[in-house]
């Protein structure tokens, strides 16, 4: 047990003396419970073995006093219970981790909820902004108009980013642009590290060939390493600075991607065991050990690897991703819109908020169409029998009659016009409107939206 040689002489093996306890109040509290109740029964002990390795014991033992005044003697049964204490570790572990999923996943239910009832008044603000813009205005009015145009393109932007990771999604890979995903995250993390000192340089490069990932889990790996990178910074400095970095490995045809920082680095002894579940530096509650585990099998299961670099200057993740099959995408200039070529057709907004409705069929006025607007479905099924309507825009989740049971009776009652219906919704992903949505075929827009994008829209449909 204590790793002795079998030949030592007995006065050689003394587990109780004081080199041999991890915690030198242990042996205090032993010694005095022993000597006050005279033996103790299953007393937990760590202690170290002859070559300094740790190991749990359960102690049960009886004091006997010399009578003529010598030093006492113990006799002592000790059982190893380290992997029981291991299993007990690792169990408390996993009842942590089930009862911060929980606390998680109710989290995740109210920001999902205060994201929605966001998304609606920031599609008006943008709406409305984005019209007012384009008109005539003096300088000072067109400078506060761009200032609401962008803060509330920053806020849509916060508010996609919440629903990103409140929501539990369905695994779903698609063509994705690790730029992006690098700056939808560091944006999550902006704030706190502006107020926490740490600075973030990105070096991005331009032109990266597309990645066939899931981009939550994408996201996932890369706010885990960045939050990382920001405790050790943090603990180590009170500041730091975090260097995100992409390029394409041509000879690999690999994306990378690299976050650096300078904090403390990973100790040499801590280093292969970095990705092994359970395994943190963090006091505890601090850490789950699961993090940097799971962004390994994430990595992994999309055919990339991830390593560590680290070294008194900080430490360095370099994570890989395939690149999809193709050439590599050329950094292209944006191309101006035409000017719609379906104004004077009939259209009908269907959306239960006044403010939205009001702001969505002014600016399709604006654009030449003719423009009616119903505030629920039922309301829509009564105007679409009485009028004929070339495009409905009609959001998803409505009272009385919702948008997917409007859908299924105007396909009955008008199959060529339910062809031409967009919708418009909050976020959709994992939930049973992604699956409406992807079996009707119909487009739809993520709320808020930009007025331009519904104006493409609109006219790519009626074409």
């Amino acid at each position: 047990m204590f790793g002795y040689d079998p030949a030592a002489s007995p006065p050689a093996v003394r587990p109780f003396s004081a080199d041999r306890f991890v915690d030198p109040q242990a042996r205090e509290a032993f010694l005095a419970e022993l000597t006050r109740d005279g033996a103790v029964a299953d007393y937990l002990l760590r202690l170290r073995r002859a070559d300094e390795a740790t190991v749990w014991v359960e102690v049960t033992a009886t004091l006997h006093q010399d009578p003529d005044g010598g030093p006492p003697q113990i006799d002592a049964i000790l059982r190893d219970v380290s992997e029981r204490r291991k299993l007990e570790d690792r169990g408390r572990d996993l009842s942590h981790q089930l009862l911060q999923s929980e606390k998680m996943a109710a989290l995740g239910q109210t920001v999902s909820g205060v994201a929605h009832e966001l998304n609606n008044p920031l599609a008006t603000i943008l709406t409305w902004a984005e019209r007012l813009t384009g008109r005539d205005v003096d300088a000072g009015t067109r400078r506060g108009l761009e200032t609401i145009l962008s803060e509330a393109e920053r806020a849509a932007k916060i508010v996609r980013n919440l629903l990103t990771f409140a929501r539990k999604r369905n695994t779903t890979r698609a063509l994705v642009d690790v730029n992006a995903i690098v700056r939808d995250t560091l944006a999550l993390r902006a704030y706190e590290q502006r107020v926490s000192n740490v600075t973030t340089i990105d070096a991005l490069a331009g032109g990266l060939p597309q990645v066939f990932a899931d981009p939550n889990q994408m996201k996932q790996v890369l706010l885990n390493l960045v939050i990382n990178a920001e405790q050790e910074m943090l603990a180590a400095h009170g500041r730091g600075t975090l260097v995100t970095r992409t390029w394409y490995d041509d000879e690999a045809e690999m994306v990378m991607l690299e976050i650096s920082d300078d904090g403390p680095g990973v100790p040499d002894e801590v280093q292969s065991k970095i990705f092994d579940p359970f395994f943190t530096t963090k006091a505890v509650g601090k850490g789950t050990g699961l993090g940097l585990t799971m962004a390994y099998a994430i990595v992994e299961e999309h055919g990339g690897q991830i390593r560590l670099r680290s070294g008194a200057g900080g430490a360095s993740f370099f994570v890989s991703f395939p690149a999809a099959a193709g050439p590599r995408r050329p950094v292209a200039a944006p191309v101006p819109l035409p000017p719609p070529a379906t104004a004077g057709s009939a259209v009908l907004v269907v959306e239960d908020e006044p403010a939205l409705a009001t702001a969505v069929t002014d600016a399709l006025r604006d654009a030449g169409y003719e423009v009616d607007h119903a505030e629920d479905g039922q309301a829509a099924l009564e105007r679409i029998r009485e009028t004929r309507f070339d495009l409905v825009i009609c959001d998803l989740k409505m009272p009385r009659l919702d948008g997917p049971a409007f859908f299924r009776v105007l396909s009955k009652e008008q199959p060529a016009l339910a062809r031409h219906v967009v919708f418009v919704t909050g976020d959709v992903a994992g939930t049973d409107a992604e699956r409406f949505l992807t079996e009707s075929g119909c487009r739809w827009l993520p709320k808020p939206f930009r007025l331009t994008d519904l104006l493409r829209v609109t006219e790519d449909v009626l074409r």
